[in-house]
């Protein structure tokens, strides 16, 4: 029996073949756009968010974050997002350099993070030997592009720039003529921190009467003290002990789990001399033993955030960084991280590309860059910037004290 179809059935069949058909040409359209969809722009951060470095990395890296948001809420770079690879190398260079490693293996086109100098050494001759740059929001020795060549660049001054702001703020504000040195033997930034200072007050015309280094989380004060007491073992710059009222200024060179419990442990002992330290002060363990044990504690840093006297950049950063996470920014070093970002994404879009060496070609050309921390230029074949220095000081509260351009710089 020959069976007959109707009219409707075989235009319903029809409908169904062009139905399928289009649904079949949008799967592959999707699929054709999904394929044509560009990769990402890999940026790795390694910061030490758990260990003794935590006060300073954990702000860089929210920072580095809300810079990443940003370009990504305006378009990206290039045409393409933006992602961040985040590491945390707990404060172990045998960690950091393994994250190193990892984000070498994933190509990404340039490395950003870290403020600690040993801590950059375990990170920055891994990508340099990969050909990735890496820029350091917060390690401040000039002597790392030198142990690092070509690939290294630092978004932050040097110690030796910093060391000199505050051996100048120390003679003509505080009007101290002499100095007693204690620095954490342990750290190749403290070490260099205290060894720039000497030098540049002796510049500004004061003497160094007494030096002694002591061990990374070494409180115990009556052996840390034996030296400004006239006790023997101490490294004197003139062969004898100092006594106390001998030194107007204590330069305490110490990482930022050592500086606050070693205030609080000069002050008890009886030190009313005023305490001065670098960038690592910038942390709210410090400020708070500062204000809770009499003050007069004052401190070198790259961005007196939510201080008087702020730039209209800083004021923007504060109120975008409140906005995303709900508190000010901790200290200057959200601000670096926040540079950081920029300052590779700005060499991308000046080099219109993500190949890791033409961003470091473009980024060695990199003049006037507009930061938040202040301008930044790689003048004159260096990658370390001169930037201005804010002087901190707490005593009830912290202040800006004085934003300073030192006149006498010591070398490297």
């Amino acid at each position: 029996m020959r069976r007959t179809i109707s009219f409707r059935a075989a235009a319903a069949a029809t409908v169904a073949a062009v139905l399928a058909a289009g649904l079949a040409a949008c799967s592959g359209a999707q699929v054709v756009a999904q394929q044509k969809s560009p990769e990402p722009i890999r940026i790795g951060a390694i910061y030490n968010v758990t260990g003794s470095q935590a006060p300073l990395d954990g702000p860089s890296l929210d920072g580095a974050r809300l810079a990443v948001d940003r370009i990504n809420a305006t378009g990206g770079l290039l045409g393409r997002r933006v992602e961040l690879l985040e590491r945390d190398g707990q404060t172990d260079p045998a960690l950091v350099r393994y994250d190193a490693e990892n984000l070498v293996a994933l190509k990404v086109t340039a490395i950003i993070g870290l403020s600690d100098t040993d801590q950059v050494l375990a990170a920055a001759p891994v990508a340099a030997r990969a050909g990735i740059p890496f820029v350091t929001s917060g390690a401040t020795s000039p002597l790392l592009p030198a142990r690092v060549p070509d690939w290294l660049f630092l978004a932050c001054f040097g110690d030796n720039v910093q060391a000199a702001a505050g051996a100048e703020y120390a003679a003509d504000w505080l009007g101290a003529r002499t100095a007693a040195i204690l620095f954490d033997k342990d750290m190749d930034y403290t070490r260099l921190l205290q060894r720039y200072f000497g030098q540049s007050f002796s510049a500004q015309g004061g003497t160094v009467v007494v030096r002694a280094g002591f061990h990374t989380g070494g409180h115990d004060i009556a052996q840390l003290l034996a030296p400004l007491r006239g006790h023997n073992g101490g490294e004197s710059d003139d062969g004898e002990g100092a006594r106390p009222a001998r030194a107007q200024l204590l330069f305490v060179a110490a990482g930022p789990a050592d500086a606050g419990p070693l205030v609080r442990k000069l002050r008890a002992a009886g030190y009313r001399q005023p305490i001065m330290g670098g960038d690592s002060y910038d942390n709210r363990v410090l400020i708070k033993a500062a204000k809770e044990t009499g003050g007069g504690v004052y401190f070198t840093t790259h961005a007196a955030f939510g201080l008087a006297h702020s730039t209209l950049a800083m004021r923007k950063f504060t109120t975008l960084y409140r906005s995303a996470y709900g508190r000010p920014p901790e200290n200057a070093f959200a601000g670096l991280g926040f540079d950081a970002v920029n300052l590779v994404a700005n060499a991308i879009q000046r080099a219109r590309s993500a190949d890791p060496r033409k961003v470091r070609d473009a980024l060695r050309e990199t003049r006037g860059f507009a930061g938040v921390t202040g301008g930044l230029s790689y003048a004159d074949g260096s990658p370390v910037p001169r930037k201005a220095v804010s002087v901190v000081v707490v005593d009830r509260r912290p202040e800006l004290a004085a934003e300073i351009t030192p006149d006498f710089v010591a070398q490297p």
